[in-house]
């Protein structure tokens, strides 16, 4: 006998855009872990940490049906080469999309039993994820840089392609723009880079509120890509209802997308440089 995990959740995304978060490699890694490359019926797939490209599980795409069902043979380090069965059933639902995962061909032993729970535990969260997901702020950047390159840049020369006035905290880092700032925390969760907003004061024109990027949190992948790196950004929760999107996201493409790729290819990168101004 075994056990069978099972969960539905309810997401305000059409089935099309869900089906494109279970089955394209960057956007797994919004929710889940990323993949190695797009998942394709019959083809085997690899789902990688997003701090350092390392397999985190793994198994085949056994169906895959778009908009509808997905099939997965899935197995983890723990399970040692036991398979076990993930499907995927979305069905539409008024304004959004019934998501329900069923994962199945689990050990009900007692020893097993652990593994369970911390699978079920596991799915819970990722699965929490997704409602997170929608019209965030994402993107992604091809490097020569490796790896390591990329995570010191990101961590330890934000001065370099972000602002020139960067303060380091015992629990992450604050950035500061004129008089504007915003202050992260660092964590790593379930093999990705989470910088938490805890505090922003971001002073931009016909914004009222400077608070907005509160509560909203940045999303690192930082991958191999032949000999150099990929690296994803999700800022989940700067969306098109905050009053500064467009400003904000238009700041992206021009220190994530511009700056960072520049420093990362040995080019020369434009940080924010602008003072305080006086009081």
């Amino acid at each position: 006998m075994t056990l069978t995990i099972r969960k539905t959740v309810f997401l305000p995304a059409a089935p099309a855009i869900v089906w494109d978060h279970l089955t394209k490699a960057d956007l797994m890694g919004k929710w889940f872990h990323p993949a190695a490359e797009d998942l394709a019926e019959g083809q085997p797939y690899t789902l990688l940490s997003a701090a350092d490209g390392e397999r985190m599980c793994w198994g085949e795409v056994e169906k895959a049906t778009p908009h509808e069902h997905m099939r997965w043979s899935f197995t983890v380090g723990p399970m040692q080469g036991v398979m076990s069965t993930v499907d995927w059933r979305l069905a539409p639902a008024p304004g959004g999309t019934e998501l329900t995962l069923e994962h199945s061909g689990l050990p009900e032993n007692g020893e097993g039993y652990g593994l369970v729970l911390a699978l079920d535990k596991g799915w819970h969260g990722f699965l929490g994820n997704f409602h997170a997901m929608g019209d965030d702020y994402t993107a992604t950047i091809r490097t020569p840089a490796s790896v390591e390159a990329a995570q010191k840049a990101i961590f330890d020369e934000m001065h370099i392609w972000w602002s020139t006035r960067v303060e380091k905290t015992e629990r992450g880092a604050t950035i500061h723009f004129g008089n504007s700032h915003v202050s992260f925390d660092f964590a790593m969760r379930d093999g990705t880079y989470v910088w938490t907003c805890r505090e922003a004061n971001m002073i931009i024109e016909d914004v009222a509120d400077a608070t907005e990027w509160q509560g909203t949190s940045l999303i690192w992948q930082i991958l191999p890509d032949g000999d150099g790196s990929r690296i994803t950004l999700s800022h989940l929760g700067l969306t098109p209802s905050l009053d500064c999107h467009d400003v904000c996201t238009r700041g992206w493409q021009h220190f994530f997308e511009n700056s960072l790729l520049a420093h990362l290819s040995g080019e020369t990168a434009t940080p924010e440089t602008r003072e305080p101004l006086s009081a």
